[in-house]
């Protein structure tokens, strides 16, 4: 399979979860553990397909950081995003007036009501939208319109798949995992922040 045809799979895989698993969890809690498995399902597609998406693009292109550094930058990455997250989250209230929470709390009730959720929300989502929107659309766009504008691009997409309501809150953090991926040419460290800061938030919403 060429290169384009692995990474039209991996955005294929995205866009099944994506609307598949919004469908489906209309349907009460069978409908949450049918999006689950239906996560998976296209998270073991799209991770054959990257393995197989061999060619580097602009962004890998310079060379890939070390286990180490990559390991470093993951872990150190989420505490930036959170930053980022926060930062935006104060900005856009003050610019928007416009506070989030309401679709947390339904998370966290789909959640309590289907516990199998929790792995597409944490692992299945946030690696797919790493694979698609930084490896294939920024790492492509960056040879295109510079790493600035691919960023921001590639941002705002994510934006609008995930969180349009809080668009600017989620084109910056999206920005953010772009910079991990650039300062290290892998995608791992920005796989590694989206998961742990997904994880931390849940986590500190299930605590209060």
């Amino acid at each position: 399979m060429s290169g384009a045809k692995n990474a039209i799979a991996i955005v294929g895989c995205y866009l099944v979860a994506l609307i598949g698993g919004l469908w489906l969890t209309r349907w009460g809690t069978g409908g949450l553990w049918l999006a689950a498995a239906l996560g998976l399902v296209c998270l073991i597609v799209a991770l054959l397909a990257n393995r197989r998406l061999i060619v580097p693009n602009a962004i890998e292109a310079a060379g890939v950081a070390s286990p180490t550094t990559r390991a470093v930058w993951g872990i150190s990455g989420i505490a930036l995003v959170l930053a980022v997250q926060l930062g935006a989250s104060l900005l856009e209230q003050l610019l928007f007036n416009r506070a989030g929470g309401w679709a947390l709390n339904q998370t966290l009730t789909a959640v309590q009501a289907a516990p199998g959720y929790l792995v597409s929300l944490v692992v299945v989502m946030p690696i797919l939208e790493e694979l698609t929107f930084r490896r294939i659309v920024f790492g492509n766009l960056a040879g295109v319109t510079g790493k600035v504008g691919a960023a921001l691009i590639a941002g705002l997409l994510f934006a609008l798949a995930s969180d349009p309501t809080h668009w600017l809150v989620a084109s910056l953090v999206g920005a953010t995992y772009a910079f991990l991926y650039d300062r290290t040419g892998s995608i791992q460290p920005a796989i590694i922040a989206h998961v742990g800061t997904v994880a931390l938030t849940l986590i500190d919403a299930f605590a209060h």
